[in-house]
């Protein structure tokens, strides 16, 4: 048993190990920083510590010697362990919504990401902006809603950025509907339905977004009233991205509540 259980402490320590760099990743490569590699590292590091036993021993020496260290200590480990399990448990929720198929030609909901300084889409958008393209291609009966606005720091709409790639893919213009002033997910949604309604498309959706995107994402639409059968498109999200944006759901759905 304590073979078994020294061997689990060395995967996950690996794992952790593994976790580590992707979080590091963008910070260096991308120079992305925000609460999901920051919470990342922290996680990292902390179950690193935990599974590799001199580093634990240390820590614990030096914590449990006084009793208000020895509180913050088993404070700290409770809280960490705590928000693993609501991190699981939203990482499984994440997976099944992004298993969601959607129904046969649904009106296509392309949710806007950065666009770069050149007008051209960014890694994120273009990933989106792919997963559109293959699902009208797909299902020559659908079109397609491209929502997101300008942000101060963007030379066009994210919309028309989405607009003016899938054109010049070979995609036909009538298909596309552009919906240039949404600032976030939640106007992605307002704003899309009313062009929804307005234009007599497919109730039926299929959201392109990333797979980290996807469960709040839903949840949005469905807090908005969005009764009708919503199905996920995902894009292709380079691996470096995923842990960082998906941490960073952890902390935006409990956001959802104050909205």
């Amino acid at each position: 048993m304590k073979i078994l259980f020294k061997i689990l402490r060395a995967l996950a320590a690996v794992a952790a190990v593994v976790l580590l760099v992707l979080f590091i990743a963008p910070m260096v490569i991308y120079n992305i920083i925000d609460i999901g590699n920051i919470a990342g590292i922290v996680l990292c590091v902390w179950a690193i510590v935990m599974c590799v036993s001199p580093l634990h021993h240390t820590v614990k020496k030096l914590f449990l010697k006084h009793g208000l260290t020895k509180f913050l200590y088993r404070v700290v480990n409770a809280v960490i362990v705590l928000f693993l399990i609501y991190g699981a448990a939203v990482s499984a929720a994440m997976t099944i919504t992004c298993l969601t198929a959607p129904a046969g030609d649904s009106t296509v909901v392309v949710l806007g990401a950065k666009v770069s300084n050149s007008g051209e889409p960014t890694l994120i958008l273009k990933g989106r902006i792919d997963a559109a393209e293959e699902y009208l291609k797909a299902h020559p009966g659908s079109k397609a809603v491209l929502t997101g606005g300008k942000g101060s720091d963007e030379v066009i709409s994210e919309a028309q950025c989405m607009y003016n790639t899938m054109v010049a893919d070979g995609i036909a213009p009538e298909r596309l509907y552009i919906e240039d002033r949404a600032t976030d997910t939640v106007e992605n949604f307002a704003f899309s339905q009313k062009i929804i309604e307005e234009n007599n498309l497919n109730k039926n959706l299929a959201v392109v977004t990333d797979g980290f995107h996807q469960f709040r994402a839903r949840l949005i639409a469905q807090k908005q009233g969005i009764n009708s059968a919503i199905g996920s498109v995902n894009a292709s999200t380079k691996l470096v991205f995923i842990p960082t944006y998906a941490v960073r759901e952890w902390f935006a759905l409990p956001l959802l509540f104050f909205k």
